[in-house]
């Protein structure tokens, strides 16, 4: 379905004037000059999408993040970092008679308490064994939320866009800790352990990064003899992690809890949090542990009754 480029430009333009977006110091946004895409839905209605989500087409083939990244602290502040600079890797195949004019590969990210669109253009790196191109796209992330989400496009010259958007999931960058993602907050937490068994509260919050996610708790009452797993449930449900509310001046993090009744004397309770995301549609999982630094979160019995 041919679009002229005049149009596709208007719209690409369009959309990022309704969703705020930006474009990164020196960034130049191209289109082809005749492009064959997709149908796609009307421009009015894909608020959810991206530019690159809708002009492109998905294939991983085409383009693909190769989980790879990196990143360097920007210490412009009197007080350490106050920035990092991220590095991800990002391997496309040439197309034939592609006019390099044209070629273009990048990202589009933005970060969970901060939802504006913004896009990098990368530069070629190598090229590999099998033909293919590797490309390192470079984009500033926030010190105070260097969490990144984002997808992967390539024009290719010969007039397509394609893209990995990891099957509308999007790709995950933590550049620092796990706990950026998810923690415990011991400071709400109730549990006790005792002769009727292991009761009360615990409470966490994470970073949204998207809809579709996963979390569990994993324990044990027996030093890892054997595992308890607690999955996602309602409010209401027992043993089962549930959304508690939206942190107000954090927007892209969430308060989740479990309240804990599980039944047997024991003297010792130990767990960990893991949030997954990516979990739907064949997408490439990301997953993150809160397990206290790698002593876990430990519960005991102050006197066995």
């Amino acid at each position: 379905m041919p679009e002229s480029s005049s149009r596709l430009f208007a719209a690409a333009l369009a959309r990022l004037r309704r969703r705020g977006a930006a474009l990164g110091s020196g960034v130049l946004l191209t289109l082809p000059a005749a492009a064959c895409i997709e149908p796609s839905p009307d421009i009015t209605a894909v608020d959810q999408y991206d530019w690159a989500q809708y002009e492109g087409q998905r294939d991983t083939r085409m383009v693909q993040y190769t989980g790879t990244w990196s990143s360097s602290c920007q210490y412009n502040t009197r007080f350490g970092c106050g920035s990092a600079l991220v590095h991800v890797s990002i391997r496309v195949r040439p197309a034939e008679h592609a006019d390099l004019a044209w070629k273009r590969v990048g990202v589009v990210y933005h970060t969970p308490d901060d939802r504006t669109e913004r896009t990098a253009v990368g530069s070629y790196s190598k090229t590999l064994t099998d033909g293919d191109e590797e490309w390192t796209v470079s984009f500033y992330a926030p010190s105070s939320d260097a969490i990144v989400v984002f997808d992967a496009w390539y024009q290719d010259g010969a007039g397509k866009t394609w893209i990995d958007d990891n099957a509308g999931e999007l790709h995950v960058v933590n550049v620092g800790p796990a706990y950026q993602v998810v923690r415990v907050e011991p400071w709400l937490n109730t549990v006790t352990v005792g002769a009727n068994g292991v009761t009360g509260n615990i409470s966490l919050q994470l970073a949204d990064l998207d809809y579709d996610k996963q979390l569990e708790l994993v324990a044990t009452k027996d030093h890892w003899q054997t595992t308890l797993h607690f999955g996602m449930g309602e409010a209401n449900e027992k043993n089962k992690l549930h959304w508690v509310e939206d942190f107000p001046y954090s927007p892209g993090r969430e308060r989740w809890q479990i309240e804990l009744d599980v039944p047997g004397g024991s003297e010792h309770f130990e767990y960990a949090l893991v949030y997954r995301h990516g979990v739907v549609n064949g997408a490439r999982t990301y997953e993150f542990w809160d397990n206290n630094g790698g002593g876990n979160y430990r519960v005991e019995a102050a006197i066995l009754q």
